[in-house]
């Protein structure tokens, strides 16, 4: 690390955190308050989290924007070997947790934070709209992820790493140094692994990444992966609905992983999270314009009750919510095998949330 004075460089002195009687504590607190050095998007919902059947604890306990679990360890001196079996053994234990466990946990952790007030579904999609990420995963925990934070890689540790990586156990190690300017501190990490690559680029646009196939095979990413055979009938419908009866819509958009949109203006109107069994519409609309009874009853749906235990969410039929998303709220319409989307009832509600979010849109 270098610093610029005038027009000269002046090398900044690498230090250690021993040296400088630094404790892994205070690693673990700089990352908690701000997790983003870790490179990405991330919510921090525990602290030293007891993990009973090893009588062990995690150091910090977050989840990602797709809804997955991230154990994150740490560690000040040289990462050795150890540090990758336990981190598995973690993910193992936490792979097991269902959406009441993970919300006990976070629910303990912000109230001892001082958040009296704590829901768990309005905190993730509060974390997601913080990072400017729009639509809200279905799904908790389908995944588990570890994050392994050092001073020093080991030779060994990084070969397990990729090789975990090959099959498919998201591992990232990320190798952090510490700096001493004069007494003022500086931290600079890097990400050892995954390993950085240099993407190509063409000419006023990205090459397509032969691992993304939702970026170059979106339909039928969608269609045949994410959708099973009925709700790929009816996202095909859908799409038909939508191209013949709402012209100034633009779409449908494949190239994203989870979700596929439609447009108006070039903004975002409708996402649809694609599932097996399930499509989740979301529609953006003017705040206060729609009501969730009013479309519970025109529909024929049910209505979404966040605070209903995990088993009954998942086994109810289709359904709708109306959340608020900034200047927007946020109409989620959760459609199951049994809803006709061919319906006179349904192409007004169509129209109804696209005339909504055309007044936001043109005010």
């Amino acid at each position: 690390m270098y610093k610029i004075k005038g027009n000269k460089l002046e090398k900044v002195s690498e230090t250690g955190f021993k040296v400088e009687g630094k404790l892994e504590e205070d690693l673990e607190t700089w990352v908690e308050n701000d997790p983003s050095i870790l490179g990405e998007d991330l919510l921090i919902m525990g602290r030293q989290v007891p993990i009973p059947e090893v009588k062990e604890r995690i150091d910090l306990l977050a989840m990602d924007a797709s809804g997955n679990t991230v154990i994150i360890e740490l560690k000040i001196g040289e990462i050795k070997d150890p540090v990758d079996i336990q981190s598995l053994k973690y993910a193992s234990y936490i792979s097991h947790w269902d959406y009441d466990h993970l919300e006990d946990q976070a629910r303990t952790y912000f109230m001892e934070k001082g958040e009296k007030e704590f829901n768990f579904n309005d905190k993730f999609e509060e974390f997601l709209s913080d990072a400017g990420i729009e639509p809200v995963p279905e799904i908790y925990n389908q995944d588990q992820r570890i994050i392994i934070v050092g001073s020093h890689v080991r030779e060994k540790l990084g070969s397990v790493a990729l090789w975990l990586r090959k099959h498919n156990i998201d591992v990232k190690v990320i190798e952090v140094s510490f700096f001493n300017d004069g007494g003022n501190f500086f931290l600079s990490p890097q990400t050892i692994i995954p390993l950085p690559t240099a993407e190509k680029f063409e000419i006023g646009r990205r090459s397509i990444i032969g691992d993304r196939p939702w970026i170059n095979k979106g339909e039928e990413w969608h269609l045949d992966k994410r959708c099973g055979k009925a709700m790929k009938e009816k996202l095909l419908k859908l799409n038909d609905i939508i191209t013949e009866n709402l012209e100034d819509v633009e779409g449908p958009f494949w190239d994203q992983k989870f979700y596929v949109s439609f447009k108006f203006r070039n903004h975002i109107w409708l996402y649809i999270n694609t599932h097996k069994t399930a499509l989740i519409l979301n529609f953006l609309v003017n705040q206060g314009d729609m009501k969730v009874d009013q479309i519970s009853k025109e529909l024929a749906v049910k209505m979404f009750d966040r605070t209903s235990p995990l088993s009954e969410k998942l086994q109810l039929e289709s359904s709708v919510e109306v959340t608020p998303r900034r200047e927007y709220d946020c109409v989620r319409l959760r459609i199951k095998e049994e809803f006709e989307v061919s319906s006179k009832e349904f192409l007004k509600f169509l129209k109804d949330c696209l005339d909504s979010f055309k007044k936001s849109a043109e005010a």
